[in-house]
């Protein structure tokens, strides 16, 4: 099963690799719009042995499905003003 982990502080992939405690656990890819480590887990997995797996750094989240990079900013009234208008000519 593939997970996606967010840490508190930026982390790169190397130094992943490094700490790494658990052969189970296998380093995928970074992703840079979300700012998550991709891994693959192998059997059975809870949370708390994963963020133990990647001791000394903390895990924020963990995500099962690719987390969507939606931001506050981006996601506004402004993007619906077509389609307000559209369905106020309706009614």
């Amino acid at each position: 099963m593939e997970k996606f982990i967010k840490f508190k502080n930026k982390i790169e992939l190397s130094e992943l690799h490094k700490v790494l405690r658990d052969q189970r656990i296998i380093l995928l890819r970074e992703s840079q719009t979300t700012e998550t480590i991709q891994v693959k887990i192998i059997g059975n997995l809870a949370d708390k042995e994963i963020k133990q797996a990647f001791t000394p750094y903390h895990i924020q989240k963990i995500y099962n499905e690719f987390p969507l990079p939606l931001k506050h900013n981006s996601f506004n009234l402004l993007s619906f003003k077509p389609v307000i208008a559209m369905v106020k000519k309706i009614f």
